[in-house]
C-alpha cells in the first residue's frame, strides 16, 4: 500500500465477525452506554457555559454560542496564512475555549494543539468532545519560557491577546523571554494580537510608544527573533474601545541580524 493510499484511510477496515445474540446484545449496550455519556458531556457543556459568552465562539452539535470577541475576521485573515505557508500543524497558546485550534483543525485539515490557563477551555473541550472532533486537542497548564522550550516545534504558533496579561504581572522583560522561547518553536509563521495602551483597562500596564502600537510590536517581535512582521487583520478589542492589530511574523533566517529599533518608553504608574 503506498503513502498515498493510505491517506484516504479513515479507519482500520472491520474484520467480519459472525453474528451471535452475545455480540448484538453488547453492541445494543456499547451504543447506549456511548449515548449516555454523550448526554452527560453536552450536559456538562452547558453547565459550564452557563456563566456567561464566551470569549471566543464554541459550538455543539451544529450551534454555535454568541462570544464577546469578533472571531471571524481574525480566522479568515488567520486561514489565509495557514494556506499561504502550507501549515500542517498549529499550536495556540492562549487558546482560550479553542476556537482557533478547531477550525485549523476542521476548515484546513491541520493537527491543532491549544493550550489555556484557565478553566475556561473546558467549555470548549466539552464541545469537542460531544461532537468528536478531530485532528485537535487542548491542554490545560500556565506555561512560562521554560515549558514552551520543552514544546516541539510547529509550522505555525498562534498567540493572541497572552502577552499583555504577562507584561502587567511580570514586566516587559519577561514578556520578551516567553516571546523569544514562543519564537523558538516557530518553523514557519507566527500570528500575534496583544492589547494597546488605549484600551482602558491597559492603559496604566502596557508600553506607549512614540511612533505606536504597530511600530511597538514589530519591534517587539523583531528583536524576538523574527522578521516580516506586518499587520494582517484588526478587530474591536475586549470592551470594542478600539481596534487591536493580528500581525504575522516569520521566523528570521540564519545568520540574518535585525537593526537597531526604537526606544520603549513605559508610561508611569
Amino acid at each position: 500500500m503506498s503513502i498515498a493510499d493510505v491517506g484516504t484511510l479513515k479507519a482500520y477496515p472491520a474484520r467480519p465477525k459472525r453474528r451471535t445474540v452475545g455480540r448484538s446484545l453488547r453492541a445494543v449496550l456499547r451504543r447506549l452506554r456511548w449515548g449516555l455519556s454523550l448526554g452527560l458531556v453536552k450536559a456538562a457543556f452547558y453547565v459550564a457555559k452557563a456563566g456567561g459568552r464566551p470569549y471566543e465562539p464554541v459550538e455543539i452539535g451544529g450551534r454555535r454560542f454568541a462570544n464577546v470577541r469578533d472571531s471571524d475576521v481574525r480566522w479568515r485573515a488567520i486561514a489565509t496564512v495557514l494556506k499561504q505557508f502550507g501549515v500542517r500543524n498549529v499550536l495556540d497558546v492562549g487558546c482560550a475555549e479553542g476556537w482557533f485550534v478547531r477550525r485549523a483543525a476542521t476548515d484546513l485539515h491541520c493537527f491543532a494543539v491549544g493550550i489555556e490557563a484557565s478553566d475556561c477551555m473546558a467549555v470548549g473541550e466539552l464541545s469537542r468532545l460531544y461532537d468528536r472532533a478531530e485532528r485537535m486537542a487542548t491542554i490545560r497548564s500556565f506555561v512560562g519560557p521554560k515549558d514552551l522550550l520543552a514544546l516541539p516545534k510547529f509550522d505555525a504558533v498562534i498567540c493572541m491577546s497572552v502577552v499583555h496579561h504577562i507584561i502587567r504581572a511580570y514586566g516587559l522583560a519577561t514578556a520578551g523571554e516567553f516571546v523569544t522561547a514562543l519564537v523558538s518553536r516557530v518553523n514557519k509563521v507566527l500570528i500575534f494580537e496583544v492589547g494597546t495602551a488605549e484600551e482602558s483597562s491597559w492603559t496604566e500596564f502596557l508600553p506607549e510608544l512614540n511612533q505606536g502600537h504597530e511600530v511597538f510590536v514589530r519591534d517587539f517581535l523583531e528583536r524576538c527573533g523574527l522578521r516580516n512582521v506586518r499587520v494582517i487583520a484588526e478587530s474591536p478589542s475586549y470592551h470594542r474601545e478600539v481596534q487591536r492589530l493580528l500581525f504575522v511574523a516569520e521566523q528570521r533566517e540564519t545568520g540574518e541580524t535585525k537593526l537597531p529599533g526604537p526606544e520603549i518608553r513605559l508610561k508611569p504608574v
